[in-house]
């Protein structure tokens, strides 16, 4: 029994990872508490709903369709929202502020449309597969590989790539970076884009596996930044290890307590590394001169 939650965890885990590596993305580099991430989770899950369940297209085409929902809608969130705040130098509580109410925009106009129901993608029982004494269905099995495979395509982005120096940059320095002739604005809508799209990945995952109502966005938001703060803020791949920690926490705690002590549970870890180690896994403590 114990391995069957520890593999559950694990798979929880993988998702836990793609979104905390979005939402870490858009948090290191920008600084902005992406509260909007939410809405573009809840918005790509029931756009793939649409595409498969009413308008009868192929599951890939729906989830294809719903990752692009997801980054135009993040893209527009960026260029209607963020980038006006920034040109007028706003202070980044009113980036908070403006991001809960898109957020609350966008659930209700869902709710509205698709109603407050559970909507359920894949009815049926699911194909399964036995390793020993654990279990696990078709749908968590690829959202494992696709967890591993996209964790990794990311750092390779990160470590390889033009794209991933300018990013690290952008967190690092980005008046030094513009003074260089980098257009910060086009950039900042690529790591808006970038992050959306790794929701929107998530968001479809969860969708085929567990279905879908117009609220999953928030506790998926908040597990993503919970999952960046025990990694490690500023430490672009650090936020997948936290998200891995919580998935197994989580399902072990539903193993011993309840499923109802599970977003508890999630918040007093967070408690305890801000008590206990507020640079996170993978940071280091800096020195003063250095905040």
């Amino acid at each position: 029994m114990l391995l069957q939650f520890i593999a559950n965890g694990i798979v929880n885990g993988a998702i836990f990872a793609i979104l905390a590596l979005g939402f870490g993305l858009v948090y290191n580099t920008t600084h902005t508490f992406h509260i909007a991430y939410a809405a573009i989770y809840t918005t790509a899950a029931y756009c793939c709903y649409t595409l498969y369940r009413i308008a009868g297209l192929p599951l890939l085409i729906s989830i294809l369709g719903g990752l692009i929902s997801g980054v135009i809608l993040g893209c527009i969130i960026e260029l209607l929202v963020y980038r006006p705040l920034v040109k007028r130098d706003a202070p980044l509580s009113v980036a908070l502020i403006s991001s809960i109410g898109v957020y609350i925009i966008v659930i209700n106009i869902i709710a509205l449309i698709y109603g407050n129901e559970t909507k359920i993608l894949i009815p049926g029982i699911q194909k399964t597969y036995q390793l020993g004494s654990v279990i696990l269905t078709q749908i968590q099995v690829i959202e494992l590989i696709i967890g591993i495979v996209v964790c990794i395509a990311y750092s390779l982005l990160l470590r390889t790539t033009n794209f991933g120096k300018l990013i690290r940059a952008l967190a690092d320095n980005p008046n030094l970076l513009s003074a260089f002739g980098v257009d910060i604005y086009h950039l900042r809508l690529q790591v808006f884009a970038l992050s959306s799209l790794l929701a929107s990945i998530a968001a479809c995952l969860v969708a085929l596996d567990v279905g879908i109502d117009p609220y999953v966005g928030m506790p998926a938001m908040l597990i993503s930044a919970v999952s960046m703060i025990v990694g490690g803020v500023g430490i672009f791949v650090s936020p997948a290890l936290g998200g891995l920690l919580l998935g197994i926490i989580q399902s072990l705690a539903i193993w011993k307590i309840s499923a109802r002590w599970q977003d508890l549970v999630t918040f007093a870890i967070l408690i305890i590394f801000l008590l206990l180690r507020p640079q996170g896994i993978m940071g280091r403590r800096r020195r003063l001169e250095e905040l």
